[in-house]
Parts: C-alpha cells; sequence; structure tokens
C-alpha cells in the first residue's frame, strides 16, 4: 500500500459556504462535490518486457522503487467560471486545506483551492488513492502540485524529494534529488477541465516511467557510471560516481513525463 506521511487517520474537512452568484455561464447552483485524487507509475514503452503495470523499463533497465514527496497540491478556478460572493471556512485534521482567497470580495478565477501535504508517495504500490476532499462547484483548468524535501526522519525519502531505485544491466543504481519544483498543468481545452457539479470527480496523476528513461527521447541511463567502483550506480546531485549532469537530467524529465487521466 501507499505511504501517506501527513494524513493518519480520515480527513474531517467542513465547508461553510455564504454565496451569492452575480454572474455565471449557467443556471448552477451553489454548493460542493468531491474530487478524490490518486497517482500512479505506468510503463507504455513498446520495447518494455511486459505490461504497463511492469517495473521493467527496457531490457537493461529495471526500477524496484519509485516515491516521491509532494509538499502541495493546488486547483486554479477556470476564468470564464461564474463569480461568487462570500466566505469560507475550512477546518481539517493534520493536513491543512485553505482558499486562496482575493480581496476583491469573490470567489472567482483568481482564487485557488489549496491542499497542504506532504504526500508521500509508493508510486510502485499500484494506483493509490491519497486525498479525498469537498470542493466548491466550479470548473478548474489548472492543477499545479510542488515538489519538496521530505523532513521526515524515519522515511528513506528524508531530505529529498524524489527517490528511484533498480538495476541498470543487473547492478544495483539509486537515483535521488532534493529539488523544490513546482509542475503545473493547464486545462486549456474546456473538455479537460476539473468539472465539479455536486458530484464525485476522480484524477489519477500518472508517471510515466518509459518517458523518462526512454534510450530516445528520455534519459539513456547506460551513460550512468560506478565510478568509484563500489557496486552500487549513484545519481544525485551530489554522487561521487559522475552522475551528477545526469541526475539534472533526470530531474528535468520527470517533471515532463506526468500526465492527468480523468477517472
Amino acid at each position: 500500500m501507499f505511504t501517506l506521511k501527513s494524513i493518519t487517520g480520515n480527513l474531517a474537512i467542513a465547508l461553510i459556504f455564504s454565496l451569492f452568484f452575480i454572474s455565471c455561464s449557467s443556471d448552477e447552483a451553489d454548493g460542493n462535490g468531491t474530487l478524490k485524487l490518486s497517482a500512479k507509475t505506468s510503463v507504455n514503452n513498446s520495447s518494455a518486457k511486459t505490461a504497463s503495470t511492469s517495473k521493467s523499463i527496457n531490457t537493461d533497465v529495471f526500477v524496484s522503487d519509485f516515491r516521491v514527496n509532494i509538499a502541495e497540491f493546488e486547483l486554479e478556478l477556470d476564468e470564464s467560471e461564474y463569480e461568487a460572493e462570500g466566505e469560507i471556512e475550512i477546518e481539517s485534521g493534520e493536513s491543512e486545506f485553505e482558499f486562496e482567497w482575493e480581496i476583491d470580495g469573490y470567489y472567482d478565477y483568481e482564487d485557488e483551492f489549496e491542499l497542504e501535504g506532504p504526500f508521500e508517495l509508493d508510486l510502485l504500490a499500484g494506483e493509490i488513492n491519497f486525498l479525498t476532499v469537498d470542493v466548491p462547484n466550479g470548473d478548474f483548468e489548472e492543477l499545479e502540485f510542488k515538489f519538496d524535501r521530505s523532513t521526515d526522519p524515519n522515511s528513506d525519502l528524508f531530505g529529498k524529494s524524489v527517490l528511484i531505485q533498480g538495476t541498470i544491466n543487473d547492478i544495483p543504481f539509486i537515483f535521488w534529488n532534493d529539488f523544490e519544483d513546482e509542475v503545473e498543468v493547464d486545462f486549456e481545452e474546456s473538455e479537460f477541465d476539473i468539472s465539479i457539479r455536486s458530484n464525485t470527480e476522480g484524477i489519477t496523476i500518472e508517471f510515466d516511467l518509459s518517458r523518462i528513461f526512454d534510450v530516445v527521447s528520455g534519459v539513456d541511463l547506460s551513460q550512468a557510471a560506478d565510478g568509484n567502483e563500489n557496486g552500487t550506480i549513484e545519481i544525485s546531485p551530489e554522487d561521487s560516481d559522475g552522475n551528477n549532469a545526469l541526475a539534472e537530467s533526470i530531474r528535468e524529465r520527470i517533471k515532463t513525463a506526468i500526465d492527468l487521466l480523468d477517472d
């Protein structure tokens, strides 16, 4: 199963709305729905040994561990959505849930729905539902989340934001990075908006390993070396094997190998 460090029990979230619509694209009633957030990894490369649920990337690379630490998750309303006047009060358990409320007095496209973590995700544990939360009705056009270093001293991710382990030509490798980057997905087409209408909507964040480590369009791990000859290929911003540049390439490739799937 997955690891979600910031939540140890069921989330208790209360949203109190006092809304008055002054304009909208349709005669929507005020209210809220439910958003379920999931994450998983996939292998969609035709050169992989087996199906997309396999951890084998190609004939040379095998991944046995893929974990990320996400500090926060944000949704931004579509600018074509209605504006609503009022206030929102949120209460939660160990995680924090808040709205970025503009001083203009309206809940509109300039406002964001923010979910504070951290969320430590084991992406090789299958598809994991790591958060279920009530959100206000609306069309959310932008999804953003931030990688950050884990602050949990009991986790293998401590001090890291990403950890990937496996083998390259049967030689153990470990990649880690401690970057604090934001990844943003903007739904420019209306059919790709996250639409909440007093319903339950599911979204899956998919990390495509084959796009990260594809030998043609991704990062070719055959370039990685065991420079200190200790039997493990270390790839990080500060490794002694001489793979620092490769670690930077993997960092950038991870951010482009993320898709959103509407459940």
